[in-house]
């Protein structure tokens, strides 16, 4: 692939093309990029036409050692032998308030609560013209609007919680303890029971509890492996249906509350609130 990209170049910057013939295709060494300044650079117009990529890669390599060499230099101010210094220390960024638009961005999309929430901070700086102070305000509005049904939307979690808990401590005496599982037995099973002398300790009456219990825990542990199996088989495919559909319609309700702001950054956000409880911000 050629490249008929115009680079500017002062006129000594001529040379002979891979066929070793003069002509209009100009072509800018390495060497000769060291040489020139910014100002030649950006002023010299139209005179040298670069023939393929790997010329340009020639030009950047030549370029960023000139760069990595200055870093060096100033370098030196920041680290010795290897170590930081003093000053260099002292500069160390302890706040997500106090990082630039770029680290702030970086962590967002990292799924950082507090750089979301810093996003948001900005964007509504920038459009309502307001200091911080102001904006933190504006967010504090936006985090309870994010908040609002979120009882509703962690409510099937809570009862699948609660739901197996229970069951997993209530199966232990219904097979095991003598008294819960005579009572069981009376109302559900209405199966004979062997002679007290066959039930005088715990496991005997696991034994004959386990004739009833058995299907019913079975089934139960073939039923839960099956439901993990397929979760399994969601997560690769990408999909969390129950989750992902109340995370979307969250977002886009407080999108459609604030469309004055960014609505990358407001579902961002909106996304990385718990369920549970809000996230506890750091600064």
């Amino acid at each position: 692939m050629r490249a008929f990209q115009t680079l500017s170049a002062p006129a000594t910057a001529r040379s002979r093309d891979n066929n070793g013939r003069n002509g209009n295709a100009l072509v800018a060494t390495p060497t000769v990029v060291k040489q020139w300044s910014m100002t030649s650079f950006n002023q010299a117009a139209a005179n040298v036409r670069v023939l393929s990529l790997s010329t340009v890669s020639k030009l950047v390599s030549s370029s960023s050692l000139t760069t990595r060499s200055m870093a060096s230099v100033s370098g030196n101010q920041e680290f010795r032998d290897g170590k930081p210094t003093l000053a260099y220390a002292q500069k160390l960024t302890k706040t997500f308030a106090s990082m630039t638009n770029d680290q702030i961005l970086h962590f967002a999309e990292l799924g950082i609560p507090e750089a979301c929430r810093e996003c948001i901070v900005r964007d509504v700086m920038h459009v309502d013209q307001v200091e911080y102070d102001e904006a933190m305000l504006v967010f504090n509005k936006i985090a309870e609007t994010n908040r609002e049904g979120m009882f509703l939307a962690a409510l099937p979690s809570w009862v699948g919680l609660s739901a197996s808990v229970t069951i997993g401590y209530v199966s232990i005496p219904l097979t095991f303890n003598l008294t819960a599982v005579e009572w069981f037995n009376e109302r559900f099973v209405t199966s004979e029971l062997p002679p007290p002398q066959d039930l005088e300790t715990w496991l005997e009456v696991g034994s004959a509890s386990w004739g009833w219990m058995e299907p019913v825990l079975g089934q139960i542990s073939f039923f839960l492996l099956s439901m993990q199996f397929a979760r399994s088989q969601l997560q690769n495919l990408g999909i969390r249906p129950y989750h992902n559909w109340q995370t979307e319609r969250r977002a886009a309700r407080l999108v459609q509350k604030y469309p004055q702001y960014d609505v990358e950054f407001l579902m961002n956000y909106s996304k990385v609130d718990r369920l549970v409880k809000p996230h506890a911000m750091g600064h």
